[in-house]
């Protein structure tokens, strides 16, 4: 597989996670009791769909059309597997497993991208979440509970 193809690939899973950390973040909003942490999580929901809509501008400008995109096919088997993962965590716990997840596909997407990193910007601010919500499990002792 060309270097291309396999950044274009990497594209598209990010893609995908960006989505689905999306959701993540939704989901600890609707969980959240005080209105700082629901507007936080809110807030880093609607950054992730900024950050897909970058990545999705970035496959564009690769000659990508959003019709031949995986994210826009819905894949049971992934949905399962993510599920299963982690049912038992909080909600809290599932944002920070998915930006870990992402941070690992953007430094993936560094190793093979051949221009400067357009998405520095998104790995500092998901390092950044990481930190808020690592500390308030921390803080709270959230580990047991799924509602803050």
């Amino acid at each position: 597989m060309s270097r291309q193809n396999r950044y274009i690939a990497v594209l598209e899973k990010l893609l995908t996670h960006l989505k689905n950390s999306k959701l993540e973040y939704f989901k600890a909003s609707d969980h959240a009791i005080h209105p700082e942490k629901k507007r936080f999580y809110n807030q880093q929901g609607l950054l992730r769909n900024r950050f897909f809509q970058d990545v999705l501008r970035e496959l564009q400008q690769l000659g990508m059309s959003t019709d031949d995109l995986v994210v826009n096919r819905f894949n049971f088997d992934q949905l399962l597997i993510s599920t299963i993962d982690t049912l038992k965590a909080s909600a809290i716990e599932k944002c920070v497993h998915a930006d870990e997840t992402l941070l690992s596909i953007y430094a993936e997407l560094e190793d093979l991208s051949d221009k400067n990193n357009s998405f520095k910007h998104h790995t500092t601010h998901l390092e950044g979440a990481i930190s808020q919500n690592k500390e308030w499990v921390s803080t709270f002792g959230l580990k047991s509970s799924n509602s803050y």
